[in-house]
């Protein structure tokens, strides 16, 4: 239908961010990996992150569909590093006990 063969199709739609292969969950969490957030522990939040949410490696969705975690490279938001942001929600100096209380809460929305 395209024109295209299968594989160029698939080589765009993995090669850009924009594009999934996989449903994406109800709640998108981006962890900013720029330097401030990096040397301020986002690393550790975004390991956190994954055993908090189930997340198996290759795996970016909760099993339970409600959050996709997004590794990103900036923020904007370096003096309040390390910076997580959930949907439009920003959570500066961010810390596990935090996003725990922001994960349950949005847990509880559904």
């Amino acid at each position: 239908m395209l024109g295209v063969s299968l594989s160029r199709v698939y080589g765009v739609a993995t090669f850009y961010h924009q594009f999934r292969l996989r449903p994406e969950g109800l709640h998108r969490i981006c962890v900013c990996k720029g330097t401030a957030c990096h040397i301020a522990g986002s690393q550790e939040l975004l390991d956190w992150l994954r055993g908090e949410l189930g997340l198996r490696p290759g795996e970016d969705s909760s099993p339970d569909g409600l959050f996709t975690l997004q590794e990103v490279r900036c923020l904007g938001a370096c003096s309040l590093a390390p910076v997580v942001k959930i949907d439009d929600e920003v959570l500066g100096k961010a810390s596990p006990a935090a996003l725990k209380a922001l994960l349950d809460r949005y847990r509880g929305e559904v």
